[in-house]
């Protein structure tokens, strides 16, 4: 024992060291075991993160937008491919080249042959003066001048539609008939005096002449239409429209006299040339209705619509403004933008607020298009008045949205010269909408307008200074 202790004494630093080197050992394991493992973990997850990076660089995902409605987009994720990518994007381009020219065609249709009147008016004219002129050219365009038809009235002669037989000038036939006859009578008389069997006569003549005359002006017109049924705003020539509560002051006004200069903008006449385009619409629907594929257009008495009485646009309000409210108070002003909405949906224009069960909006900053309703009423065959429905939705995006019907007094009509053959008719009150693109109308529209719609402005441009200089 004493010899150990004398060597653990000689010894005491290699003792030492070996009793902490056998203390070390176990502890050290267990710290480099923890460590390891954090190592271990560490480098795992670089690595996974790396590892998911670099499968995600190889691989992309290839998609075909849906172009139809209830089509999917074709989507898949793969490693890249020469061929799969040559075929998307063959593919993607061609789509997109059809849904551009869907576009195209629908612009084009909806904007059909329907063109500025004066040009250099819209959306500003040049300078006060040009203004001034323009508008004034303008407003007889629209109203007619002595020397020259308003458009309304060179738009129906185009159509073929027209009035019955002047009551003046068939009074005059009749009269001037009625004189020979009774001289044919009295001079082969005896005693130069008709008797009353030639005098019942004359007058079952008479009641014959006037219906052919009645009778040959229907044959001669595609429908009965004259200006008075859309200019200021006017009720139904019948006084019995439908309108649901609605008032004149819910429509667009069209002047029947040139307003003062003064008081023509360039909105006013945006109004007068969106309304004219709206009512040509219209027109051109009853046109195409009474369309024959073979034999071309009708006559009035084999024609499904016989006559419009009234057609009234709804009215953009452009509401309050602090330097123009003398024009928004105008008689003439036919207003545009939001309008009053009628509990039958009549007079709803760009209302955001008012939808149809078309479901269709406008007077949004990001809408495509806007909207104006249209009161519409007419005599149609009552067999046939589908006809006249589907022509309206192929001449523009209009749709029907409401129908009412009622008798009409055919022989109170009859007296006044409107013959509608053999067909049985009704009076129909139709509410349209209709659908007008911004893609090629917002170009025209004034800065009053486009604030009514909702559309905001180009701060940018420039004002042109009102002086007349």
């Amino acid at each position: 024992m004493s010899k150990i202790i004398g060597f653990i004494k000689a010894n005491l630093i290699v003792v030492i060291s070996i009793v902490l080197i056998l203390a070390f050992l176990p502890t050290g394991y267990i710290f480099a075991n923890k460590w390891n493992k954090k190592i271990y973990e560490k480098a795992n997850a670089a690595y996974t993160k790396e590892k998911r990076a670099l499968a995600s660089a190889g691989k992309i995902t290839y998609t075909l937008p849906a172009v139809l409605e209830g089509e999917e987009d074709l989507s898949e994720t793969r490693a890249p491919n020469h061929a799969v990518t040559k075929f998307y994007q063959t593919h993607k381009a061609q789509r997109e080249e059809q849904v551009q020219e869907v576009v195209d065609r629908g612009t084009a249709f909806n904007q059909g042959d329907h063109v500025e009147l004066v040009p250099g008016l819209l959306p500003r004219a040049a300078d006060d003066r040009t203004q001034k002129r323009l508008g004034r050219e303008m407003a007889e365009a629209i109203v007619g001048t002595n020397s020259s038809s308003s458009v309304y009235q060179r738009k129906l002669q185009r159509l073929n539609a027209g009035s019955p037989p002047d009551p003046e000038a068939l009074k005059a036939t009749l009269e001037d008939f009625k004189t020979r006859e009774e001289q044919r009578y009295e001079n082969a008389s005896a005693d130069g005096k008709m008797t009353s069997l030639q005098t019942e006569q004359l007058n079952n003549d008479l009641t014959a002449r006037r219906l052919g005359e009645y009778i040959g002006r229907a044959k001669a017109l595609t429908f009965y239409c004259t200006p008075q049924a859309f200019v200021d705003g006017a009720e139904s020539a019948s006084g019995s429209s439908n309108t649901g509560g609605s008032s004149k002051s819910d429509y667009s006004v069209i002047p029947s006299a040139v307003p003062p200069l003064s008081t023509i903008d360039e909105a006013m006449v945006f109004n007068w040339l969106w309304d004219y385009w709206i009512i040509s619409d219209v027109l051109e629907a009853a046109a195409l209705a009474n369309q024959d594929p073979v034999s071309g257009a009708m006559a009035i008495p084999d024609a499904p619509v016989k006559r419009i009485e009234s057609i009234r646009v709804s009215k953009i309000e452009l509401g309050d403004s602090s330097t123009q409210d003398t024009v928004s108070d105008d008689p003439y002003y036919s207003g545009g933008g939001r309008s009053a909405s009628s509990s039958r949906g009549g007079a709803q224009a760009n209302d955001a607020s008012a939808e149809s069960f078309t479901q269709r909006t406008g007077g949004e900053a990001d809408s495509a298009y806007d909207i104006r309703m249209i009161e519409l009423v007419v005599i149609a065959s009552s067999q046939d008045l589908p006809r006249f429905i589907d022509a309206i939705g192929k001449t523009n995006y209009m749709t029907v949205t409401d129908l009412d019907l009622e008798e009409v007094d055919v022989w109170s009509d009859l007296e006044q010269g409107y013959y509608y053959g053999d067909d049985h008719v009704v009076r129909a009150t139709i509410t349209i909408e209709s659908v007008w693109l911004r893609s090629w109308l917002e170009p025209l529209m004034p800065d009053r307008i486009k604030t009514a719609l909702g559309i905001p402005l180009d701060t940018g441009r420039d004002e042109f200074d009102d002086s007349d200089g």
